[in-house]
């Protein structure tokens, strides 16, 4: 009789038990369901970013920048001007204040252009015409060449995969998630970069007064954080893209003064030439 009565009793423990574990369970499946169902929902869209998150990130760029006082780099040049596109090897030598040295080859080697400038002169040495130019930096009229018309600060930010900032601007705007605008005195816009939305390095940047993009992909960390390899640089104006992808890309190291002085070799046609 009292097995019996303690039999019982237990039956009604163990059912008692398996009801709380049935609830439980299912309790917890619902909630894990409305959670599941509620990452599904759409995310808050993104917000441009604060005056105060401008103005930081701009300063971050600029001392980025300055960081790097000499590069040498090795890859390949696509030119693209309309239907017609060459394709180049490509050796790129910069120390700062703004001097830059490139070799453009074929690539089976045969060398195209040398090319040495700075703030206050241009030199190129074409081989297959066998002339030499010298003279101002606007004076080489050569559109083919997609640096005509940059300054050398712009060329050396180029080549060095920096972020060029404009020195006239006034101040910072974001008017778009991920994007930051710079104005000049009169409140125009003379430069916006695009930011990624997953790293927030910088994708692209605009320059509404040249006509001219620069775009920044293949990063790989480096000496001072991620750096592009390749650098694609568009002129809308004039329909030209230049593609800059280097293999091997080299800040700081030492580069010898005598690699920026570029002479013309004996039978070379020198053209001395003017400011335009």
């Amino acid at each position: 009789m009292i097995f019996k009565e303690l039999y019982n009793n237990l039956g009604d423990l163990v059912s008692l038990w398996l009801n709380y574990y049935l609830l439980s369970s299912l309790s917890i499946f619902l909630f894990t369901l409305v959670l599941g169902c509620a990452s599904l929902g759409p995310l808050p869209p993104a917000k441009p970013f604060s005056q105060q998150e401008s103005d930081r990130i701009i300063s971050n760029l600029q001392d980025q920048g300055k960081k790097v006082s000499t590069f040498q780099g090795i890859g390949t040049l696509l030119l693209k001007k309309g239907e017609e596109e060459i394709q180049a090897n490509l050796f790129a030598v910069g120390s700062n204040p703004y001097k830059i040295r490139l070799e453009i080859t074929h690539p089976w080697g045969k060398p195209l252009f040398y090319i040495v400038a700075d703030e206050k002169s241009i030199s190129v040495l074409s081989l297959r015409d066998k002339k030499y130019f010298r003279g101002p930096p606007h004076s080489f009229d050569m559109k083919e060449l997609f640096l005509y018309g940059l300054d050398a600060d712009l060329t050396w930010k180029i080549f060095s995969g920096s972020v060029p900032i404009v020195s006239e601007s006034s101040g910072t705007v974001s008017l778009k998630p991920h994007e930051i605008s710079l104005y000049n005195k009169q409140g125009e816009i003379i430069e916006t970069i695009s930011f990624s939305s997953k790293t927030l390095l910088p994708r692209s940047i605009y320059f509404p007064k040249k006509g001219l993009s620069i775009l920044y992909s293949e990063f790989k960390e480096g000496y001072f954080g991620p750096h592009p390899l390749k650098i694609k640089v568009l002129k809308e104006s004039v329909d030209q893209l230049a593609v800059i992808r280097y293999k091997s890309f080299m800040p700081n190291k030492p580069v010898p003064e005598e690699i920026f002085q570029l002479n013309p070799p004996p039978g070379f046609e020198v053209v001395n030439l003017i400011d335009s």
